[in-house]
């Protein structure tokens, strides 16, 4: 497996969406490459950050800052959670990225989480999973069995392709937003945007490039 050695700028999201049908309405919904999954005791859990019980305080801010700050939003989702299982060895984190379930395990040190970020970034712009980083691998583990037969792979759903999608998505938030309805907008390089929040617009307008999406 390759190892995370690249520092080139990540590439553009290439973002689609999926027509879904909830409560007799049709929703846009954003597919993403992963979700980071933090176990918080601020989040309902009985072990992770409690300092009580050994173990450090789980830093939901920094979490949220670099995940802001790196422009993560459109490709990983952040999910604060209770508890992940494993309580003997935490605090935990769990990655969902590219089809694969990546655990970590003692992560009681704010260090770590610059650490994880950035080896995501490096999967990122590599496209495909890599071999933890020296800072993470003695924090790295495989929780859940690998499948009896490996080449069987199911479709659990046939999802209805929705090319129009894009057009009406905040690009910042990510949220379907009706042009016909909505307060807040913009025109930039001969296209029109639209805003669920004024926020959205605000960051926008500051970084466009960081949002703009092939």
């Amino acid at each position: 497996m390759a190892s995370v050695d690249e520092r080139a700028a990540l590439p553009a999201a290439t973002i689609r969406t999926v027509k879904l049908r909830a409560r007799d309405e049709d929703f846009r919904i954003v597919q993403l490459h992963g979700n980071l999954f933090v176990c918080s005791k601020a989040h309902g859990n009985c072990c992770c950050g409690w300092t009580e019980k050994g173990r450090a305080p789980v830093n939901v801010g920094l979490y949220e800052t670099e995940w802001e700050r790196r422009k993560l939003r459109n490709k990983i989702h952040l999910t604060f959670t209770g508890c992940l299982g494993p309580c003997a060895i935490g605090n935990n984190a769990l990655l969902q990225l590219y089809g694969h379930s990546i655990w970590f395990k003692d992560l009681n040190g704010d260090q770590f989480i610059p650490a994880i970020y950035e080896y995501i970034e490096a999967m990122l712009r590599a496209g495909h999973v890599l071999s933890p980083p020296p800072e993470l691998l003695a924090h790295v583990y495989n929780r859940y069995l690998p499948a009896p037969d490996a080449g069987d792979v199911v479709s659990l759903v046939a999802d209805e392709d929705d090319p129009a999608g894009l057009e009406r998505l905040d690009p910042v938030c990510l949220m379907d937003v009706d042009p016909a309805t909505a307060r807040f907008s913009l025109q930039y390089a001969g296209q029109m945007f639209y805003f669920c929040a004024p926020g959205c617009k605000k960051a926008f307008e500051r970084d466009p490039g960081a949002y703009l999406v092939p």
